[in-house]
Order: C-alpha cells, then sequence, then structure tokens
C-alpha cells in the first residue's frame, strides 16, 4: 500500500535502482514528510532490500524479478538496457491506472516540498489556495486527462502565458499526471505500447526514451510547438490528429512543479510569491 495520503484515489510513482540509493532515500524522505501517498517500483533487488529496510513503501518490477537484468548509468537513453527500462515504467504506470488510480508519474530526482494530490484533485482544501479567481486554479487542471511538466525556464513568463508558454517547451514527463478517466487510461496504455513496441516506421520508431515519444503523441508533426494553447489558460488546444478532441492535455504550472534553474538559481518562488509543490532537479 502506498504511504500518506488523504483517502484520496492518488498516489506518487517512481522508480529506481540501487545505484541511484541516494536519490531514492531523499525522494521518500521528502514524500514522508510531505504526507503524499507515494510507492516506489524497484528495478533491482537491492534497491527493494533498502527500501524495505528502511520502511518505503516498495515493490519489484518485472526486471527487478528478471534474472541478470542491470540498469547502465549511460544518459544516451539509447542502450538496451535503458529501452527495457522505459518500457517497463511506462507498462507499470498504465498499470495502475488502470486500477483507477491517477498516478503522478515522478522522476526520483524530484524535491516534494508539499503534497501535490489536494491540488491534483482539487479538494476543497485546495480550493481555498488555488480557487477560480486564483493565478492557478485547480480546477482547469481537474479537467484534464493528462497533464505534464514543461522545461521551459521561466516561472514569472508562464503565470501569464499559462498553456501557451507552457507548450512552447519540450514537455518532461518526470512530472506527468495520468487520470484514470477512460481518455486517460488509453492514452498511458499506448503511452506503453509506443515506447515498448513502437511499429516500424511510425513516429515513434527510433524514439530513445519515454518522455520522446510522449512529445511525439501529443504534437503535430513537422511544425513547432505542434501544440496549440491561449495565455492565461491551463489546457493545451489543437493536440495531434490523433488525440485532437480525444484527450484533454494539462500544463502543470511551472511555479508550483519547478525545474532546477527556477528553483534556485532564479528563486523564482520568492519573487512570485508561490509556495511550490515540487523542484525537478533539471539543469
Amino acid at each position: 500500500c502506498p504511504a500518506g495520503g488523504r483517502g484520496l484515489r492518488f498516489v506518487l510513482l517512481t522508480f529506481g535502482n540501487a545505484a541511484f540509493s541516494e536519490l531514492l532515500r531523499n525522494f521518500c524522505a521528502h514524500a514522508r514528510r510531505a504526507g503524499a501517498a507515494h510507492v516506489v517500483g524497484a528495478v533491482d533487488v537491492g534497491a527493494f532490500e533498502l527500501l524495505r529496510e528502511s520502511g518505503s513503501p516498495c515493490y519489484k518490477t518485472p526486471l527487478a524479478l528478471a534474472t541478470g537484468y542491470s540498469l547502465d548509468g549511460a544518459n544516451s537513453h539509447s542502450s538496451g538496457s535503458w529501452k527495457a527500462f522505459a518500457a517497463m515504467r511506462t507498462g507499470e504506470v498504465a498499470r495502475v491506472v488502470a486500477t483507477g488510480l491517477d498516478v503522478l508519474h515522478i522522476d526520483t530526482d524530484v524535491v516534494l516540498l508539499r503534497d501535490p494530490a489536494p491540488f491534483c484533485m482539487c479538494t476543497a482544501a485546495a480550493r481555498a489556495e488555488f480557487g477560480d479567481a486564483s493565478r492557478f486554479p485547480c480546477s482547469a487542471l481537474r479537467a484534464a486527462d493528462v497533464a505534464v511538466s514543461s522545461d521551459n525556464m521561466g516561472p514569472s513568463r508562464s503565470v501569464a502565458g499559462g498553456a501557451a508558454y507552457h507548450g512552447a517547451g519540450t514537455f518532461n514527463s518526470g512530472l506527468l499526471l495520468f487520470r484514470a478517466t477512460a481518455a486517460g487510461r488509453r492514452f498511458a496504455a499506448q503511452w506503453h505500447r509506443n515506447v515498448a513496441s513502437p511499429e516500424r516506421g511510425s513516429r515513434f520508431w527510433g524514439k530513445t526514451s519515454d518522455q520522446q515519444v510522449f512529445n511525439a503523441m501529443v504534437r503535430r508533426e513537422r511544425q513547432w510547438p505542434g501544440v496549440g494553447g491561449r495565455r492565461g489558460e491551463w489546457i493545451m488546444r489543437r493536440l495531434h490528429e490523433d488525440w485532437d478532441g480525444n484527450l484533454s492535455l494539462g500544463a502543470l504550472p511551472l511555479p508550483l512543479f519547478m525545474n532546477g534553474h527556477g528553483y534556485f538559481v532564479q528563486a523564482a518562488h520568492r519573487s512570485l510569491q508561490v509556495s511550490p509543490f515540487a523542484v525537478h532537479a533539471t539543469y
């Protein structure tokens, strides 16, 4: 069972191996401190034993049960072991979403400062802070089947820019929300299929990471950014033809789900006077 939570059908799901033991410990410590429902998929037996001994909620993924699997440390995302990892974790995300839980897929280098569940689920408590008149109304995100973070580097610009600004940057799958709606489940399952067994000659063939596949799924081909968005709104418009009209894609507001540059270098949370939920240690 996931640790933390407030009776919501929502969980944070991350994955890691023993080589990233310090990141795993750090992730779990901050998740516990925030009171966030979370579970870690152990990629190898070493990670599982480490997490179990520390009392962190965890389970053995199919790769941890496989004989002889080892995830290499290359950052090219092109090795066979990395592709096996990407196929596994997208499949596990799709599997959990299919059970009826909303899932925030989250990298282990994300530091949780607050529990994002009330905001993502737009609870009554969250609406007191993020009501319709606020800069980041949670009701807008509640309408999304899928919502994703952005690699754009201007948290202050995103306040007014909304979905238009977020869509102009690469979508980062290290903070990626899936709802257990019919569309959310379909998209999660298709994300996994496009990563694990892409059709030869398709736009997903040759992609080396689940993030590349995600971007290719939602963006129109041969144009940038390939998705539409309006300033001041948090739902994307004009998705790829496969999903346009069939999926509601939201933006996780950059000031609340920050990247490393926005938080550590710009200290944008201070100038914007916001309390972020998470900081992704990118840049």
